[in-house]
């Protein structure tokens, strides 16, 4: 899912701890709308939660079919009975969302090599 890049716009990887969370909640579509949430899961026949991770966070998104990786921010994760969905930011604009399991969370370590 991406939105447009006016609503999501770039920004300097450096800053991400700065970049807006959301968590603690269930996003509603008014979330998604004003621009505070990526998505929004509504009419399905699951129950979901928030999903408890520290926001936002630095990962990589693996492409299942290449391997490419891609640096995003977290910003957004609710657990749900068919797993773990992620919003993110991505540095060059835009947004999207994923599973948790196609992430690789980045540690102090890694972080710090990257952003040097």
């Amino acid at each position: 899912m991406t939105a447009e890049k006016d609503n999501w716009p770039a920004f300097d990887i450096r800053s991400w701890k700065n970049i807006p969370s959301f968590s603690g909640k269930i996003a509603n579509e008014s979330d998604t709308k004003n621009g505070t949430a990526v998505f929004c899961i509504k009419d399905v026949d699951f129950e979901h939660i928030p999903f408890e991770i520290e926001l936002p966070r630095l990962a990589y998104l693996i492409d299942s079919e290449n391997g490419d990786k891609e640096l995003i921010v977290l910003i957004q994760a609710e657990s749900t009975s068919r797993g773990i969905v992620i919003g993110y930011r991505s540095p060059q604009g835009g947004n999207g969302a994923c599973f948790f399991y196609e992430l690789e969370l980045l540690d102090e370590k890694e972080i710090e090599k990257i952003l040097t």
